[in-house]
């Protein structure tokens, strides 16, 4: 990232407004249980958090400080070097509402191995019935 773009995988998505976006690209908390909650209890609530649609839907073990919500195309735009990707995604941009990148680092495991041990992943992210794979810029 020498001159300041950054590697990242991108995805276009449709989604009915910035909330319902936020709920599904970044980690969601229950409310932590009260001091007074049993050990079972606050145990069951670790279980369950955090969820993340995202993560869940690609299938990969992934660190949500290198995923991005750009507020809009021209953000995305400004992050890409090469001027025939620019202009790609450009020509794409209607179908969608919102726009996702993930960053290359943030994939460190891929949650369909059947291995135990961590490997690097092989294959590159698809598209989910959520969201659409645009491609992989810089």
């Amino acid at each position: 990232m020498q001159d300041g773009y950054w590697p990242f995988h991108l995805f276009g998505a449709t989604f009915v407004s910035d909330a319902e976006a936020q709920q599904y690209v970044f980690e969601q908390w229950e409310s932590e249980p009260p001091e007074s909650a049993t050990e079972a209890g606050y145990s069951a609530w670790e279980d369950r958090n955090p969820t993340w649609r995202l993560a869940e839907e690609l299938e990969f073990h992934m660190d949500p400080d290198f995923v991005e919500f750009p507020g809009s195309l021209e953000d995305v735009i400004t992050k890409i070097r090469c001027p025939e990707e620019r202009a790609l995604v450009s020509s794409k941009a209607a179908e969608f509402t919102h726009f996702i990148m993930v960053g290359l680092d943030a994939i460190w495991g891929d949650r369909r191995s059947s291995s135990t041990q961590v490997e690097p992943v092989v294959r590159l992210p698809e598209s989910t019935v959520a969201i659409t794979y645009l491609g992989k810029f810089n």
